[in-house]
């Protein structure tokens, strides 16, 4: 079974921190730069933010590139920079966040009585 997931509910200086930063790695990329170099140029103390903004970024970088644009994962690897591992550690985390979201919408919709089934 998977382990509970706790997502963290920003306020609005961490919301803006978040997407400013998801933006600076994202122009990065689009200007060449490897993700781990483009990951440098996040300066935020938070360490639990920090790593939050790395990780949602490379999955973005993931959902666009193979799931948007049907680049294979090795592709992906090697545009990005990223070991082969790490991909599919994040590509994992997506499908387990997706699984997630889908059980609180059924739970919502179910009032919570009904299990989310295949």
């Amino acid at each position: 079974m998977s382990e509970e997931v706790n997502y963290k509910n920003f306020n609005e200086e961490e919301g803006r921190i978040y997407r400013k930063y998801i933006e600076v790695i994202r122009s990065g990329i689009s200007n060449g730069v490897k993700f781990d170099v483009a990951c440098d140029f996040i300066t935020v103390e938070d360490v639990e933010l920090r790593n939050l903004i790395i990780d949602d970024a490379l999955k973005i970088e993931i959902a666009e590139m193979h799931y948007g644009k049907g680049r294979s994962l090795l592709d992906v690897s090697k545009n990005l920079g990223v070991p082969m591992d790490r991909l599919l550690k994040a590509t994992a985390e997506m499908m387990e966040d997706i699984v997630n979201t889908a059980r609180e919408v059924s739970q919502e919709q179910s009032d919570g009585s009904t299990p989310l089934t295949h």
